[in-house]
Order: C-alpha cells, then sequence, then structure tokens
C-alpha cells in the first residue's frame, strides 16, 4: 500500500490501513489539473517538457486524503506534492464521499493556481526549485483552508517536495509479488461520480475560480485563505 501523510493519527487507535481511489478516479482529477492550469503548466514544461499532475488518495476510518503531485518526468527527481485532507466519518450519508473529494479537488487546484499563475513567473520558479524553502508563503504544516467565506467544512492543506515516482516504484513491486495487494483498492462503483465530464468540468471551473479566493491575481495573497 502507498505510504500516506495523514492528518488524522490518534495513537490509542490502531491506524486504519484505508482504502485506495480509483485509478480511473484519480486519472479524472489529473485530467481535471491539467486542462485548469494548462497556462501554468506550459510555462513549466518550457524547463521540463515531461511535467504533469499525478494524484494518488485514500479513504480512511477517520479522514479523506488526497495527495496531487506536480512531478516533472522520471528522469527528475524533483517534484511538489499538495496533500488535502478532510474529516470523514464511515457512517455519514452528507456530506458524501464524492462531495468531500470534489472539496479537496477544488482546494489543492487553487493551491496549484497560486504557484501557477503566469502572471507571476516568480512563483513558476518556485514550485520548478528543487529546495521546499523556495516556496513561499506555502503551507508546510497542516492548514485549514476555505474557499468560499460561508464554507462550512475547512479542508486542511499542506505542501512537501515528496515525489510519488520513487514510491510507484515499490508499489509496482508489490502488485507483481503480493497477491492481497490490489485488495485495498476502492471499487469504482463505490463512487457515485455521475456523469465524469460535468464533474470535470464544475472542477476546471471552481479550479479556475480560484482567482476570487486563494489565489487571487495581484492581491498578494497567499495560497492559503483561513
Amino acid at each position: 500500500m502507498s505510504k500516506w501523510e495523514r492528518r488524522n493519527l490518534n495513537s490509542s487507535k490502531p491506524a486504519s490501513p484505508g482504502s485506495e481511489l480509483p485509478i480511473d478516479f484519480l486519472k479524472l482529477v489529473e485530467e481535471t489539473l491539467i486542462q485548469a492550469l494548462e497556462p501554468g503548466l506550459l510555462e513549466v514544461r518550457k524547463m521540463h517538457p515531461e511535467s504533469t499532475f499525478r494524484a494518488k488518495g485514500a479513504v480512511f476510518n477517520d479522514e479523506i486524503l488526497l495527495s496531487i503531485t506536480l512531478t516533472h518526468g522520471p528522469e527528475v527527481l524533483s517534484a511538489t506534492t499538495a496533500h488535502g485532507s478532510v474529516d470523514y466519518r464511515p457512517e455519514q450519508e452528507k456530506p458524501s464521499v464524492n462531495d468531500l473529494i470534489a472539496l479537496i479537488v477544488d482546494s489543492l487546484g487553487g493551491v496549484f493556481h497560486f504557484y501557477l499563475d503566469p502572471e507571476f513567473p516568480e512563483r513558476i520558479a518556485q514550485i520548478t526549485d528543487s529546495s521546499l524553502g523556495a516556496l513561499e508563503e506555502a503551507p508546510f504544516e497542516w492548514t485549514p483552508l476555505k474557499l468560499e467565506e460561508n464554507q462550512k467544512i475547512a479542508v486542511h492543506v499542506k505542501m512537501d517536495k515528496s515525489n510519488p515516482v520513487l514510491d510507484s516504484l515499490a508499489e509496482d513491486w508489490l502488485k507483481k509479488n503480493d497477491p492481497s495487494y490490489e485488495a485495498g483498492i476502492v471499487r469504482q462503483s463505490e463512487f457515485d461520480l455521475g456523469d465524469a465530464e460535468e464533474f470535470l468540468e464544475e472542477r476546471i471551473e471552481a479550479i479556475r475560480a480560484a482567482k476570487s479566493g486563494t489565489g487571487r491575481s495581484g492581491s498578494g495573497e497567499g495560497p492559503i485563505r483561513h
């Protein structure tokens, strides 16, 4: 199973192994980020032609976690990952798992939007730098974020320079050698995505609208808005 940057860890209870989000869903998340942040991504690709987004996520017994990485290809070890987490209880009906994941996608999209705004090339330079310290105003510890003033559920976010490409090498080995590995992956049918195209368009618009919230162009504010 993947190594997770957990936020809700209670030492009095055994850690939940979690259920990984389905690959098809994660590909949809990646496509959302690629389309919503295309102008900034194109600027990054001038330096690293293979730059793209990679996503992984899991549902635990007390939180939902989604990590999105801006990676620059297999030959470049440096990368930037934004993690998003929301509280979750398996018995709750609303908000649904799908609603909570969508909220995380929008929040992490807003964070990346701040650093990939073509109007601020210095931020693009920061996010492509191999040093974590180069990311000015980044949340290095779990920090609550609300895109809207009346948003009731806070998404906790943090950033680091982890690279999932390295982890994927170990995962590939497990898939080939551990028959029980795939048992931890959530079935696609458990998620009621509805029309995937509609989901994609809604997330793209939400991320682009981050200019009025987390990544307002010209405002001078950082990616985190409490």
